[in-house]
């Protein structure tokens, strides 16, 4: 049998439990409901009700008398009463599931187990080993590998030559108000190379009030580069801020994809936006954002006007990947002193090309939330949805949570 990372971290937590006199525990565990509606068979108009129960639990552990080592847990379980043929790839999630220790010999930080990575470049979760050597205050040294964690985040573990993935990154910070980063991540699927991207991060803060940031990554296996981002943000004092950013970018598909019969084009994004404070209450947000692909250009407008309750906005899209209008609503008001309400409403009228209609989406939601204790709280949410497709699609969400 194949050994399991899982059964490992259960196996060390099961000993470390016997072993420690002091342990310190946060977390939380939820229950909930979600019942919809759904069709039966793919294009019927029979449908029937779905009322699916999630239990989540997510937990960190640190075991004083062991020097610190910690135990992260996070995981999911899903009945579905009209359906009780899920299977256990859907029914049971692992998120997280993983030992770690912090300035173990006051230079390294490891991580054994079920984990999420961004070491300068996407990756995702990773079933294997992080480890960062810190020699200096300026310099750190990251390397990891494993497998890559399975695509629905199931309790299973895939064979190291099914998934194999590994990287590094080198980090220099705090270097005249600058920080930069070299990174290297390769995957593996069925033994053979996927992806294989090596690039250089850089942060530059010399400039009072401004912050520069640059990513380059190359993609060695097609000879391209993957990724190109560039931004810009200037605060010009404290109520005025302005952020500009370009990015250029392949899309990231796994050979055995769905996606993998397209031809992968990159794109051209490009934006600013703008944030100013009218009041103590009140601010005005702004973007605009155009995006260039081989089909057409296209334009995004957003124009938003916020305080510490909600936000009211409005959304306009145009050019040659389609129409939109549509207006953003969310609302928070204390009712009582641990009763909240939730209200949002998004509305929009789109078309893909000219020579298609107008089509209406409009989308309701209104909850609750009641914060019985420090430890206890339930949300109750109705949700209803009415687009081209669905006259009139309505949900419920109910949260019952605890946490320590």
């Amino acid at each position: 049998m194949k050994k399991c990372i899982i059964g490992i971290c259960l196996l060390l937590l099961m000993s470390s439990l016997l072993a420690a006199q002091s342990v310190q525990f946060n977390g939380f565990v939820r229950n909930s409901v979600y019942a919809y509606s759904a069709p039966k068979a793919p294009g019927s108009d029979d449908t029937e009700l779905h009322t699916r129960l999630y239990q989540t639990l997510r937990t960190d552990a640190t075991f004083n008398q062991l020097g610190g080592w910690q135990l992260h847990l996070a995981g999911r379980a899903l009945t579905d009463l009209a359906d009780s043929d899920l299977g256990d790839l859907k029914r049971f999630k692992a998120y997280r599931l993983s030992i770690s220790k912090r300035n173990l010999f006051n230079m390294i930080d490891l991580e054994i187990g079920r984990q999420f990575l961004h070491p300068g470049v996407v990756l995702g979760s990773l079933d294997g080993l992080n480890l960062t050597l810190k020699p200096l205050n300026w310099l750190s040294w990251q390397v990891y590998g494993g497998v890559e964690s399975h695509l629905l985040r199931a309790a299973k573990v895939y064979a190291f030559d099914e998934a194999a993935v590994f990287g590094s990154q080198l980090k220099f910070k705090n270097l005249f108000n600058s920080s930069a980063s070299l990174v290297y991540l390769q995957k593996n699927y069925q033994s053979e190379t996927q992806w294989q991207l090596a690039g250089i991060n850089l942060s530059n803060n010399i400039l009072k009030n401004l912050l520069l940031l640059m990513q380059a990554h190359y993609d060695l296996v097609n000879s391209r580069f993957h990724r190109l981002y560039l931004s810009g943000r200037y605060q010009f004092n404290s109520k005025f801020l302005v952020n500009a950013y370009v990015k250029q970018q392949y899309p990231q598909i796994y050979n055995n994809s769905y996606f993998q019969i397209f031809e992968v084009k990159r794109y051209l994004l490009s934006g600013f936006s703008l944030i100013y404070q009218l009041n103590d209450r009140w601010a005005l947000n702004g973007t605009m954002q155009g995006v260039q692909l081989d089909e057409g250009y296209g334009n995004r407008f957003i124009a938003m006007v916020s305080n510490r309750c909600g936000s009211l906005g409005l959304v306009y899209e145009t050019g040659d990947l389609g129409n939109q209008l549509g207006a953003l609503f969310d609302y928070r008001y204390q009712l009582m002193k641990n009763l909240l309400l939730n209200l949002s409403v998004d509305y929009s009228r789109y078309r893909f090309e000219e020579r298609y209609d107008y089509d209406s989406q409009l989308a309701n939601a209104i909850g609750l939330n009641y914060q019985f204790s420090d430890h206890w709280n339930v949300q109750l949410e109705y949700q209803w949805l009415q687009n081209a497709d669905y006259k009139s699609d309505q949900r419920i969400l109910n949260h019952i949570s605890f946490v320590w």
